[in-house]
């Protein structure tokens, strides 16, 4: 599974706790319907900026988690200390999603337009929530979240790179934080 450098890394789950003695790690997957785990070859292991890549030599599925062998990890010292990273792939790594399904990582980045094309902001990431996943529009006036339904969201272009946003003006305008 190569990546290119300018390819991101999403996250699958998070390393919870080593399993046994033998180095083997639960990881807690953060689409608990995905099975994508256990056909990888290789996963990226991220914490605090830093990036390593492993093999996987063994991964099976348990108890709504997943267990996970990598190669140079061979006891639960080492397990141990992976415990809270977070477990990613490339983004070509990714089935395709069908029509009309998109990756939240796909949206991020994209030029959010109101109905008549006026310029709203940027999606700098997709919040979820119990209740709703929402789309955090960035621009120079503040920081407005969308609630990702068609009723607000009407339109996703992944290719012209733009998401449509309905009756935007009916959500909060934050000031955006300043950085110190």
């Amino acid at each position: 599974m190569g990546r290119r450098p300018d390819e991101p890394l999403i996250a699958l789950g998070a390393v919870a706790r080593p399993h046994g003695v033998r180095g083997e790690l639960r990881v807690h997957p953060y689409n608990p319907d995905s099975e994508l785990l256990l056909g990888l070859d290789r996963i990226w292991l991220l914490r605090d900026g830093e990036r390593r890549e492993l093999e996987i030599t063994g991964a099976r599925p348990h108890k709504g988690l997943f267990l996970l062998t990598l190669a140079g990890v061979d006891d639960r010292d080492g397990a141990e200390a992976l415990r809270g990273c977070e477990v990613a792939v490339p983004r070509g790594a990714l089935p395709e999603p069908d029509e009309d399904e998109y990756y939240h990582a796909d949206l991020v980045g994209l030029t959010a337009v109101g109905a008549d094309g006026s310029p709203l902001g940027t999606v700098s990431t997709v919040i979820q929530y119990p209740s709703v996943d929402c789309l955090e529009l960035r621009a120079e006036a503040g920081i407005r979240e969308i609630p990702l339904l068609e009723a607000y969201v009407s339109e996703i272009d992944l290719e012209a790179g733009r998401v449509v946003v309905e009756h935007w003006e009916d959500f909060e305008l934050r000031a955006p934080k300043r950085s110190k």
